[in-house]
């Protein structure tokens, strides 16, 4: 089960990212509210006039405010990255058994560096 969603994950995934970047960027555009100018993206007709309600102004809001206390590109890339390499080459580790290294099993405390 493990193995098939691996191998689900290692397709989906990139093509999952690949069409938001798409939708973001290809779709663009405004909308002017009560004075207000809301800029967002999402498929849609061009040629045709669309508008929306209070309600799915607040949830296109919700969906794209992202607020964090470290630099998010950096972050999100650094995850994004790490995520698909894993994706990609799973890390295969042989575990020796305790035996062979005459470990007595027992672990060290957690440490919380302030």
């Amino acid at each position: 089960m493990n193995r098939l969603l691996r191998h689900i994950a290692k397709y989906f995934l990139p093509v999952l990212f690949i069409s938001y970047i798409g939708c973001i960027s290809l779709f663009t555009h405004a909308h002017v509210v009560n004075g207000v100018t809301i800029v967002h993206s999402h498929p849609y007709k061009p040629e045709g006039h669309h508008s929306h309600t209070t309600t799915e102004f607040q949830l296109i809001h919700i969906l794209s405010h992202l607020t964090t206390s470290t630099p998010s590109v950096g972050v999100v890339f650094a995850t994004v990255s790490v995520a698909f390499v894993r994706l990609l080459y799973p890390c295969v580790r042989e575990a020796l058994p305790s035996v062979k290294l005459k470990a007595h099993g027992l672990r060290a405390p957690p440490v919380s560096i302030l």
